[in-house]
């Protein structure tokens, strides 16, 4: 698990999730910019360390908004979160370049998505 500090995003529809998330990341001592939907992300885009991104999102999908993400060239690594273990949208991330992007499955633990998130930095430097 990473110990640096951090500036994350965090794009997640669920108030309550957000706001979890929010604190929880916070009382790790990293900054933390949220977002309630891919639009307003991908509107104005925050310079960030690694996108946390949920995979359904009314609208744009989290999956849509990783792809509009790599087609402009970008290498911002993203973990995916995800209510369920939809084997779909794990098909469509590696059809999009996100064969290596970690997911994690809510419930998750703290240090379950520090680690996706470390491992999420990590594939960047490859």
């Amino acid at each position: 698990m990473t110990t640096e500090r951090l500036t994350l995003a965090i794009v997640e529809d669920d108030g309550d999730v957000r706001t979890a998330l929010n604190r929880l990341l916070r009382s790790m001592g990293h900054q933390v910019h949220l977002f309630d939907s891919a639009e307003a992300f991908d509107q104005h885009p925050p310079e960030v360390d690694c996108l946390i991104l949920d995979v359904r999102l009314p609208g744009l999908s989290g999956l849509e908004l990783s792809e509009r993400l790599r087609h402009r060239g970008s290498r911002l690594p993203v973990v995916f979160i995800t209510g369920d273990n939809d084997p779909a949208s794990r098909g469509r991330a590696r059809l999009i370049g996100q064969i290596d992007a970690p997911a994690v499955t809510k419930p998750f633990s703290d240090e379950e998505l520090m680690d996706a998130v470390a491992r999420a930095m990590s594939s960047r430097h490859r």
